[in-house]
């Protein structure tokens, strides 16, 4: 007993008022450190919402497609922790905001949407991934009602586990989820599936068919970057903010990497590939370079003049059924495919490049290198 009331002497009136202390100190050396808190009746602690300069600067350049997580709820507070996330031009987890709740209702995510707004500056995001709890899709609408509403991954596949118990169907589904294929191909392989796992006249199977455009890679692109999901938890706010530290520190190695090495050129078309490992960070460098070598799975069987530019009839060898067209503007060296993997995923697909082989390019266009407010995106 001693020492349990040592212990809570030594709180100084509780966790809260120590954690509000330690974000004042924080405060005080980032000047933009952002964070509120709002009580209860009883005067305990509802909520608590903190965002770190950083956090800001990274919002501003990557924010445009966020994570909403709301599953985080290992903690000894046992609250639900709101984790606002996405990855960035290293594929790393880059984290926006946290907040701790006091229970998973529309009330509390409405007011965390409006702390996050007013701390981003008012700067609404395009796209949002959400578990699909209904309260979180109503407080999303409410605050950020133009935003495309996108479904995770990892949740998705968490509920086709513990709603079919089929091992075999979650392998099928999480391939027809994520694989980069056209429509038509999608829907072969989903009618595939069906059938061999016998799912055809299942309720929940039929639901999640119906909710393709939010979780199908085929019918996702180009309608919205296709953001990411989040599968690491949190212990602590000191915790948090420790795995925050880490992996920041784990960002300038990644830098440092991209800016210092070189990566070992292996296709054909040496020039134009040397020329991505100048452009893209590593981790975009090996994606760039996976696409550059699919290039002589396509062929170009056509060229035709338009004002301007150029249109260039591309298709998938021995396959005429899949084809795509790419647009060239001569004035501006501009491209864009009907594939829509460019506004997708932000590099050039391999139709565009299947085009620039063709036409003797050996420095990749500055137009093909995505940059927002003038940072090197990929």
């Amino acid at each position: 007993m001693y020492n349990e009331v040592r212990r809570q002497r030594a709180l100084q009136d509780g966790d809260v008022n120590a954690a509000i202390r330690f974000l004042e100190g924080v405060g005080r050396v980032d000047g933009k450190m952002f964070w509120r808190h709002r009580l209860g009746p009883e005067q305990h602690l509802c909520d608590l919402f903190w965002s770190d300069g950083r956090s800001q600067y990274d919002y501003g350049v990557f924010g445009d497609v966020l994570a909403f997580d709301a599953t985080y709820g290992r903690n000894k507070y046992n609250r639900p922790v709101v984790v606002f996330s996405r990855v960035n031009h290293h594929n790393q987890t880059c984290v926006f905001a946290t907040d701790l709740v006091s229970c998973k209702s529309q009330e509390s995510y409405v007011w965390v949407l409006d702390q996050f707004l007013e701390c981003m500056g008012g700067v609404a995001l395009k796209s949002v991934i959400t578990d699909g709890d209904p309260a979180i899709c109503i407080a999303i609408q409410r605050i950020f009602s133009t935003a495309h509403h996108q479904l995770c991954a990892w949740h998705l596949l968490r509920n086709a586990m513990s709603n079919i118990c089929d091992p075999r169907f979650t392998q099928l589904f999480k391939h027809c989820m994520l694989v980069d294929i056209e429509t038509n191909e999608f829907e072969v392989m989903w009618k595939t599936m069906l059938d061999e796992c016998g799912m055809r006249e299942v309720e929940w199977v039929q639901e999640l068919y119906r909710k393709k455009y939010s979780w199908s890679t085929a019918y996702i692109r180009g309608r919205f970057f296709a953001g990411i999901r989040t599968t690491s938890r949190c212990e602590s706010l000191h915790a948090k903010l420790g795995w925050f530290v880490e992996s920041r520190d784990n960002e300038d190695e990644l830098k440092f990497r991209s800016c210092y090495r070189t990566p070992v050129l292996q296709t054909q078309f040496i020039d134009i590939e040397k020329s991505g490992a100048t452009r893209f960070t590593r981790e975009m460098f090996w994606r760039y370079h996976e696409s550059l070598k699919r290039c002589v799975r396509v062929r170009i069987n056509a060229c035709v003049g338009i004002e301007g530019g150029h249109t260039f009839n591309v298709q998938k060898y021995r396959k005429p059924e899949m084809a795509w067209r790419v647009k060239r503007e001569n004035t501006t060296n501009t491209f864009a495919c009907s594939c829509l993997r460019m506004e997708s995923f932000g590099l050039p697909c391999v139709h565009i490049l299947a085009v620039l082989v063709q036409l003797d390019v050996v420095v990749i266009p500055d137009t093909l290198v995505l940059l927002m407010n003038g940072i090197l995106m990929v």
